[in-house]
């Protein structure tokens, strides 16, 4: 690795840190407002599809309704393009993803789905610690810090919605956000 790909690598970590740690002391505060959240999946599925080019991967966007929440789209954007990033990188090539956005009974819910080593029934209590790694044969080959699932989670949580990984070893990944749908106000 050249000390630029280091520097770069370092300020990556430098970066999460400090956002987790403004996140735990209660100093970010977000931009509420009405997103169509299925907007910016759809925006997000071309972003993974161009990201998932490289390693010859399928990108499917299986269903995507009509879904408002009360969100600060900033942070759904960050959220969107890390669990697309990790979806691309924790795959196998020519493997796929699939993304589905459904809505019932006053929530939405984002699946995103990928083939690849998947994540070990005894590992995935601790996927969402900081610095933690699943994986430790893909650990060295796979570029990443161990902080972009427990951002996600922040960004999950500080949403009032919640977020969750079932993984069956060398078949599917899936990562499930659960978020209020806004209700629509009579006029």
């Amino acid at each position: 690795m050249s000390r630029l790909d280091e520097l770069r690598r370092m300020a990556l970590i430098v970066n999460g840190l400090t956002l987790l740690a403004k996140a735990d002391a209660g100093l970010i505060t977000l931009s509420l407002a009405p997103v169509r959240l299925d907007e910016l999946v759809r925006d997000s599925f071309g972003d993974t599809q161009i990201l998932a080019e490289a390693s010859n991967l399928t990108v499917t966007l299986l269903s995507c309704e009509q879904a408002t929440v009360l969100a600060d789209a900033h942070r759904l954007r960050q959220l969107l393009l890390n669990l697309a990033e990790n979806a691309v990188k924790y795959n196998e090539p020519g493997g796929s993803i699939k993304v589905a956005l459904e809505s019932t009974n006053g929530t939405v819910e984002l699946t995103i789905s990928n083939t690849g080593p998947g994540i070990a029934a005894n590992l995935l209590p601790r996927i969402f610690e900081r610095f933690f790694r699943g994986d430790p044969a893909h650990n060295g080959s796979v570029e990443g810090c161990g902080l972009g699932l427990s951002i996600a989670q922040w960004i999950v949580a500080a949403h009032k919605g919640s977020i969750s990984i079932k993984s069956v070893p060398n078949q599917l990944t899936t990562v499930t956000v659960r978020l209020p749908v806004l209700e629509s106000q009579p006029i």
